[in-house]
């Protein structure tokens, strides 16, 4: 399985404002990317589904895709 992004990202901070940033970890069907397919560290990851999340509830983002 490859990773979705060839580099690590040069995001240090994951904000649940920014959601352009965090559509890139979401895929087509609105569930959040593993870190197989981000390349994130642990707690990175665990700061990334936080902001996620909270974006969702604020509905920055879908809870789920449209299709």
């Amino acid at each position: 399985m490859a990773k979705i992004f060839k580099h690590r990202t040069d995001v240090a901070f994951f904000d649940y404002k920014d959601f352009k940033t965090l559509q890139r970890y979401v895929n087509q069907y609105g569930q959040i990317e593993s870190r197989k397919k981000t390349g994130l560290k642990e707690h990175e990851q665990r700061r990334l589904s936080k902001a996620i999340k909270r974006a969702r509830h604020l509905a920055l983002l879908p809870f789920v895709a449209n299709n």
